[in-house]
């Protein structure tokens, strides 16, 4: 019996020694939150917006080894919005905010969502978090 758990023992010690030699990397990086509102800390969440208001996004970026790009886009039940688009250079994890001015005309009527992807550095989306609001 003895014999059996030594080398149960020494196979799983094998395993990490050799996933470690690998450089192994068992990352769980993600957008762990994603708050939109009126001002630039979004110190209050909203989801009605005027059609005048600038509408801001601020997400949290947690448990990245390296760097990535945060990806924002605004999105109408039509569709993306042309133009409504913002990637951001993040050495690792922190904080991107992010912000959408309404043209002239202000933002039509209806329903929006914030959309944050998390991209690494071969472009492959990592996570990704959408956040609806509506302009009224």
């Amino acid at each position: 019996m003895r014999t059996k758990r030594w080398h149960l023992a020494l196979g799983v010690g094998l395993l990490l020694a050799l996933a470690t030699a690998c450089n192994f990397s068992a990352t769980t990086a993600n957008i762990s939150s994603l708050k939109i509102g009126k001002d630039k800390d979004v110190s209050s969440e909203a989801s009605n917006f005027a059609p005048t208001d600038t509408v801001y996004a601020v997400a949290a970026i947690a448990n990245v080894p390296d760097k990535v790009k945060v990806k924002a886009r605004l999105l109408s039940d039509a569709g993306p919005i042309p133009g409504a688009e913002t990637t951001l250079d993040m050495p690792g994890s922190g904080t991107a905010k992010f912000n959408f001015s309404p043209s002239p005309e202000g933002w039509p009527k209806g329903k929006y969502k914030v959309e944050i992807q998390m991209l690494n550095d071969d472009g492959q989306q990592k996570d990704q978090k959408t956040a609806e609001f509506t302009v009224s």
